[in-house]
């Protein structure tokens, strides 16, 4: 399965987006979604949920503002199911229908949406958690997908258009993060190999120093072991080159075709810290003040060649 990126960054939980619903700042909107996908984005995510707001005319009117500049798939994500389905129902999609997020397998959870995806044909996220909460075991987690996986085929959701987010939890509160998360992503693929596989990235790093390395390296852990789907900001300039090279190394960019390009844009470059710019500015005022030197000893010398004459 290829990896999907999924733009993280027009979610009203960010201030400046939040703000931009509230005021319905169009402009802005479409700026954060193409920058989104002139980074490569597959799908964006659309949160347009604003404490004091109405999200039935938010919503719609998120999503006609970012389809006037770009066709890419989107991804519906509300806590509001009527929101949801009010924008499914009354939006001309023109056959690129979106993805909307989420259930869980709490009780009642899977009948607010499954019955909408299956109508309309759909993707839909589930979320692994149930009454009890997040089960911090692989084979607990597995038994909420394998319910999951039934309720969405009895509702006559086709496994390719479910996704499951197995939910990544802070690797500051246990060590077994990763590991959870790598046999669960075995056992979902061995037993639902098209069922489609999504997740929030960024929760795994909470809490922790240098989050961005945590962050890139675990994407690729994650894609080796089958995942799909990362919600993620591609406008960083590291993450992006993670991708770039997953896709590379997993056979998905032909000839490495996006790969040398992003190569010749300058993607793959690391940023230097401040501390390396401190040294490369030190070190081209050193260049400098020895070429001005040198500079002003050929002069001497020219006068005094003039001189002698």
């Amino acid at each position: 399965m290829a990896v999907v990126v999924i733009g993280e960054s027009l979610n009203a939980t960010i201030p400046a987006i939040c703000e931009a619903v509230k005021t319905h700042d169009a402009e802005y909107i479409k700026k954060v979604a193409l920058e989104q996908v002139e980074a490569d984005s597959d799908y964006l995510d659309l949160n347009a949920q604003v404490t004091g707001c109405d999200e039935m005319i938010d919503l719609p009117w998120m999503i006609e503002t970012v389809r006037s500049v770009t066709n890419i798939p989107l991804v519906l994500d509300s806590s509001n199911p009527p929101a949801i389905r009010h924008a499914i129902e009354t939006i001309d999609w023109q056959g690129q229908l979106p993805i909307i997020s989420s259930i869980t397998n709490k009780t009642g959870s899977p009948e607010t949406l499954l019955p909408l995806a299956a109508k309309y044909q759909t993707g839909i996220v589930a979320l692994l958690m149930d009454d009890n909460g997040i089960t911090h075991t692989a084979k607990g987690r597995f038994e909420i997908c394998k319910e999951l996986v039934k309720k969405a085929r009895d509702a006559g959701v086709a496994d390719h258009n479910l996704w499951i987010d197995p939910l990544i939890l802070p690797l500051g509160t246990d060590d077994n993060v990763g590991p959870i998360s790598f046999d669960l992503l075995q056992m979902m693929k061995a037993e639902f190999p098209k069922v489609r596989t999504f997740c929030g990235l960024s929760n795994v790093s909470f809490g922790m120093p240098h989050r961005a390395l945590l962050n890139r390296t675990y994407v690729a852990m994650l894609a080796a072991n089958g995942m799909e789907g990362f919600m993620i900001n591609p406008r960083v300039k590291e993450m992006r080159a993670m991708i770039y090279a997953i896709r590379a190394l997993m056979g998905e960019d032909e000839k490495c075709g996006k790969y040398i390009q992003a190569h010749r844009d300058g993607v793959l470059l690391t940023p230097m810290s401040d501390e390396q710019k401190k040294r490369l500015a030190e070190k081209q005022a050193e260049e400098e003040e020895k070429a001005r030197r040198k500079a002003e000893r050929a002069a001497r010398r020219a006068a005094k060649g003039d001189g002698a004459e």
